[in-house]
């Protein structure tokens, strides 16, 4: 993981079972950093590859999605976050390696972002300014943006990239040009057509950064701070509605959580508010459903508004290939298990940890947890699989 993934994360929404979200010094900044544990590998970007790591004698290597062994372990193991294929491409401390796990582009710069819509962010050396390079290591954006602290970069999305110049965010093009000027005080990424921005500045007298930084950003997500006002713009950089929301997640499937007055509720692309706030928390829309919660359970609604599950689950994850993932609060227990989209158990085993489904597989743990140091499962004991819908399992590993 780069670390200027840093804003990326922050704003990646992860519940207990996936990660465990704790509150670390950051030591440079004086100031709060987010650091997520990841108790079990996953796949949670729609636009990596369905090539999947699994661990034999502390290295990685990846099968296909039948479970075949297309790179025999032989990289380095850097907890369980990142390590997905992007683009056909893997990001190692070798370089970037093909499916094959051929070195197709040799180490050469100083810092470099996955590969996505074939360009991948690149700094030459640590002080210059980042551009994009295709798969041969050419820049085909030349260096001109600002790093951390002075800018910010992203990976490609639905064809635009975010920047920050001088405290302002706007998106370029594959040719660089700046199709939307860098105005926002705040974006994120454009998904389902749509960026969450910032617009407005509530305190006209402060610093333009004020509301953006690490700190105050991460108490207006967990409702602490009523000092931001988020909204959306599409992909000619109008802004969709008047409205201002207390903060707001990605569209998905047409709607986007927001949340108005301490609950959330969703809108739509015109930014007409389609289910009323009425929710603690509330996901984007998966499979046609989205995951709520109502204190500290979850259950699943329709586009209506319906509950298509009732509010009934301390663990839940969204539905992906018409299965979610859920169980007990507590994930030292384990207990995991897959629903259908009735609330019915899918498949009849549960599991001491699970995956949401990636593309058709998703990755378990068979037995318990077993040992546990601090908030950490110790990889070196258990056993994992990966496994279909229906359960059956394509491949199975000791770490």
């Amino acid at each position: 993981m780069k670390t200027l993934s840093l804003r990326k994360r922050l704003l990646e929404c992860c519940t207990v079972a996936s990660c465990i979200l704790l509150l670390l010094p950051f030591a440079t900044r004086k100031t709060a950093a987010t650091s997520f544990i990841t108790l079990i590998w996953m796949i949670s970007d729609e636009s990596a590859d369905p090539f999947y790591r699994f661990i034999r004698d502390g290295k990685a290597g990846y099968i296909d999605s039948d479970g075949k062994v297309i790179i025999e372990p032989r990289f380095e193991v850097h907890g369980n976050s990142g390590g997905a294929f992007y683009d056909g491409l893997l990001d190692t401390n070798d370089g970037f390696v093909d499916r094959t796990g051929e070195v197709v582009l040799k180490p050469q710069f100083y810092r470099t972002w996955s590969f996505s819509e074939g360009l991948a962010a690149a700094l030459r050396e640590e002080g210059d300014k980042w551009g994009y390079i295709d798969h041969s290591g050419k820049f085909v954006i030349g260096p001109r943006f600002e790093s951390f602290p002075n800018g910010y970069v992203s990976p490609f999305s639905e064809g635009l990239a975010l920047i920050e110049v001088l405290g302002k965010y706007g998106y370029i093009d594959h040719s660089g040009r700046f199709v939307i000027p860098p105005r926002f005080l705040y974006g994120r990424n454009f998904r389902d057509g749509m960026a969450c921005v910032m617009v407005d500045n509530p305190y006209p007298y402060a610093e333009a950064k004020f509301c953006p930084d690490f700190r105050s950003l991460f108490a207006v997500i967990q409702g602490t701070s009523p000092e931001c006002k988020f909204t959306f713009i599409n992909q000619s950089g109008s802004v969709i509605s008047s409205d201002r929301y207390d903060y707001a997640k990605d569209f998905s499937e047409g709607f986007a959580p927001v949340r108005i007055a301490g609950k959330w509720g969703y809108i739509d692309k015109k930014g007409r508010i389609v289910i009323s706030p009425q929710y603690d928390d509330a996901m984007a829309f998966s499979n046609g459903v989205a995951r709520v919660r109502q204190g500290d359970l979850y259950g699943y609604i329709d586009i209506s508004g319906a509950f298509t599950v009732p509010i009934q689950f301390e663990y839940a994850e969204d539905f992906a290939d018409g299965l979610a993932v859920v169980g007990a609060g507590d994930w030292k227990k384990g207990d995991y298990y897959y629903i259908d989209k009735r609330g019915q158990q899918a498949i009849a085993e549960k599991y001491g940890l699970a995956s949401t489904f990636f593309r058709g597989l998703a990755h378990v743990r068979l037995d318990s947890v077993g040992k546990v140091i601090g908030d950490e499962v110790e990889d070196k004991e258990g056993t994992y699989a990966y496994i279909k819908t229906t359960g059956e399992r394509v491949f199975t590993y000791k770490p």
